[in-house]
């Protein structure tokens, strides 16, 4: 208990610190205005299992955790977010693709950010069946060269993010990762938005990850407390460049919620958010910032 209120006193901390002499950040403009604005909004029809707080409860603990996470990634990256950013978790259902929704949401937010989220688990995607939407043509059509980039994005209303689903499942994606076509398809999206999230497959037992590093400024982890054994987050850490894996999120954490609402929230915020958010993917979230990102004990 103790180490955690330390873990998530040092975040406020930061934030705090942030707040105060906030890095001056000049975000560019993207380069190709067009293409983005040609692209066609769709309205998601979000269901509460989907566990988007940062939209279903935006003055809630597990938001505001979204939030300190969106500071600490500027302050990580000297003011700037970083341009690639691989979200992935040691197993599945370790909650990474909801923490994936709710990050993009938070980036986005007052329309600071342009955010692509990119949905790189060609196995099994969730992505549409959380956000209510039928599944359509997206990233493994256009690195076959079956789709053009840019007509496979959709903007995603009301969570102001623009997504590009996976696709049709196929066989060995991990190659299409390592060829040219992804690597050229990435500097595309990088010169037209500030930050690309990639919702990649979870480390184990698939090799997409190992391809998919390559191409990230920097990792997520997400594994589930309580659940999530120890040695395999240990083992998925290795897995990366030392450094490269910037922070870990604890995902369903409820006792970031008990400290959060006794220290933050008058006792109504803070029931209802505890109602709501509690359990389940995205309700508590423990944010650790860690160069060396030492396996949690």
């Amino acid at each position: 208990m103790s180490r955690l209120y330390d873990a998530l006193r040092r975040v406020e901390e930061e934030g705090r610190d942030a707040a105060t002499n906030p890095p001056e950040t000049v975000v560019a403009p993207p380069k190709n205005p067009d293409q983005l604005s040609a692209i066609q909004s769709l309205p998601a029809r979000i269901r509460s299992e989907s566990h988007i707080v940062v939209l279903s409860d935006p003055h809630s603990p597990g938001s505001e955790r979204f939030r300190l996470i969106r500071m600490a990634l500027r302050s990580s990256s000297g003011g700037k977010l970083p341009k690639v950013l691989l979200i992935t978790s040691p197993l599945p259902k370790d909650g990474k693709s909801t923490v994936a929704l709710n990050l993009a949401t938070s980036l986005s937010e007052g329309g600071k950010y342009k955010v692509l989220l990119l949905e790189a688990d060609l196995h099994r995607p969730t992505l549409l069946s959380n956000l209510g939407l039928e599944p359509m043509s997206g990233l493994s059509e256009v690195i076959q060269g079956l789709n053009e980039p840019f007509a496979a994005i959709h903007r995603i209303e009301p969570l102001d993010i623009y997504l590009l689903s996976a696709g049709r499942s196929i066989g060995h994606p991990s190659e299409l990762f390592q060829g040219e076509r992804f690597h050229d398809l990435l500097q595309k999206f990088k010169a037209s938005f500030d930050c690309v999230l990639i919702d990649s497959p979870p480390a184990f037992p698939l090799a997409d990850v190992v391809a998919l590093k390559a191409h990230a400024d920097g990792v997520l982890l997400v594994a589930r407390a309580g659940v999530t054994p120890r040695e395999s987050i240990s083992e998925t850490i290795q897995l990366f460049k030392p450094g490269q894996v910037i922070g870990m999120i604890l995902n369903a954490q409820e006792e970031v919620n008990q400290i959060y609402a006794k220290y933050y929230y008058r006792k109504d915020v803070s029931t209802t958010s505890e109602r709501s958010n509690g359990r389940g993917d995205g309700g508590g979230v423990a944010w650790s910032v860690d160069r060396s990102a030492r396996t949690p004990r």
